[in-house]
């Protein structure tokens, strides 16, 4: 018998500089919907990409007032992009696309919907003008703040942005739609490997290594933590090869190989490994606060994923992890998300109080 028809809406919200990404996006919406008609076509589940472009006209007022008038807050997922440009200022915001996150992230404190992904390109940028001096400013001055709620994913070019998000929208239609009985539907473009592919060890193996040179030859400031986030967000690109030996990476001596474990994690939350990623918050004796912080933000990640029944081990996560964080005073980014994990998992869990 066939399910009834699912329409899953996707609200992408950017400056005007990153047109090539919006137009990726769309055609990458395109194409899954395409995939999912040949295979499940039993589901009737299908994507509908929500942006000003096709989705507002020109009416009466503000033109941040008119698009939040037009479209409604009842998408299930928000995908925000970032370049140089932070946007036109609005009323009450820095920009229109900071206020569409805002207003999101009001959305999501009330339940579980929407899911949240925001990406900033790492593309190099020419020499600034004032005008761009100041956008650029305001660019990273909003990232900073998005920091604090692990949702700070890269990519490296504007050619590659749908690379990098197909991952995490995939892993975020399979969370909603398990939390309505029907993930399965989903399963099937996740690619994940029932066996180990040598070439894709190779080159998550040099992430890793990249990763240790980078931390030993930069210096310690926002220019290394960005070079190592960037490099993070190839290995959750490659997430999905590295599932058949994340055992290994977990207990591997280099912190490089632990944190791309950590990136399988982001992506494929289980709750035995809830424990470990829990002990990665110990710092500095056993994991620098960056493996520390991604862990963190694996933990919630794993209670957006998991289903109602691993609450008490979500609970017991969070407590161990919380205490190990606040042994490394005056980096607060991992305390900061994971308290934004025990919210969400108290909203998801109400029943477990």
């Amino acid at each position: 018998m066939a399910s009834a028809p699912r329409l899953l809406k996707i609200f992408l919200a950017s400056p005007s500089d990153v047109v090539e990404e919006r137009e990726a996006l769309a055609r990458l919406v395109r194409d899954i919907n395409d995939v999912l008609a040949f295979l499940t076509p039993e589901k009737r589940l299908s994507l509908e990409l929500v942006r000003y472009e096709t989705h507002s006209f020109p009416d009466l007022g503000a033109p941040q007032q008119v698009i939040n008038r037009q479209i409604p807050l009842d998408y299930d997922i928000f995908i925000g992009l970032m370049w140089r440009r932070c946007g036109t200022p609005t009323e009450t915001n820095p920009s229109g696309t900071v206020e569409e996150f805002r207003r999101a992230s009001e959305k999501r404190k009330q339940g579980q919907l929407p899911r949240i992904m925001f990406y900033f390109c790492e593309q190099l940028i020419p020499i600034p003008d004032d005008e761009e001096l100041q956008q650029l400013a305001e660019v990273v001055k909003f990232r900073k703040e998005l920091a604090s709620l692990g949702l700070t994913s890269t990519y490296p070019t504007h050619g590659e942005c749908a690379e990098h998000v197909r991952g995490d929208l995939l892993r975020a239609i399979r969370d909603i739609l398990q939390q309505e009985s029907a993930g399965a539907a989903i399963d099937v473009l996740m690619e994940r490997p029932g066996s180990l592919d040598v070439a894709a060890q190779s080159e998550i193996l040099k992430l890793a290594a990249e990763y240790e040179e980078t931390r030993r030859t930069m210096t310690s400031g926002s220019a290394r933590t960005r070079r190592m986030t960037a490099i993070f967000s190839r290995m959750k690109a490659k997430a999905a090869s590295m599932l058949p030996f994340a055992e290994d990476l977990k207990k591997s001596d280099s912190a490089g190989q632990r944190l791309a474990a950590i990136a399988a994690l982001q992506m494929f939350p289980k709750a035995e490994h809830m424990e470990w990623l829990a002990e990665r918050l110990d710092n500095p004796e056993v994991e620098k606060p960056f493996v520390g912080y991604q862990a963190a933000v694996a933990i919630l990640e794993a209670v957006r994923a998991l289903p109602p029944t691993e609450c008490a081990q979500l609970r017991t996560s969070i407590q161990r992890a919380k205490t190990l964080a606040r042994k490394m005073a005056g980096d607060p980014g991992r305390e900061q998300v994971l308290q934004l994990a025990e919210e969400e998992r108290s909203r998801k869990c109400s029943a477990d109080h």
